[in-house]
């Protein structure tokens, strides 16, 4: 089984959403730095299921699916539960807990990867 990569998927959701979702106006103040922009747009993302699944809880709305995806990816759960959330029990909360903590753990460092990737197209 291949190692499902968080970072590329999520870099890829980003995109999509930063090409159907934003307007030129505002995708030209993202690239530009414009620091509130970024923060409304990063804040806006982390509530969104097809980005984080911060929003409902779920990003795959399937517990073996949300399984599948933390297989080889225990050391970055260690760090986002670390990192975001240290005194829960995993265990207790779940796959898809464990899956959305990741994305949320990820945004920043996939949103600023992708807004790269997105201005050198």
């Amino acid at each position: 089984m291949k190692t499902y990569s968080y970072p590329a998927h999520e870099k890829e959701d980003i995109k999509q959403f930063i090409e159907a979702r934003l307007d030129a106006g505002t995708f030209g103040l993202l690239i530009q730095g414009d620091e509130d922009t970024i923060e409304d747009v990063k804040d806006l993302m982390f509530d969104q299921d097809d980005i984080t699944g911060n929003g409902s809880g779920s990003y795959t709305f399937c517990t073996r699916k949300a399984e599948e995806n933390l297989v080889g990816n225990w050391d970055l759960l260690e760090e986002a539960k670390n990192e975001l959330d240290p005194n829960v029990d995993i265990i207790d909360k779940g796959p898809e807990y464990a899956d959305v903590l990741i994305r949320c753990y990820l945004l920043d460092w996939c949103f600023t990867e992708a807004l790269k990737e997105s201005t050198k197209q």
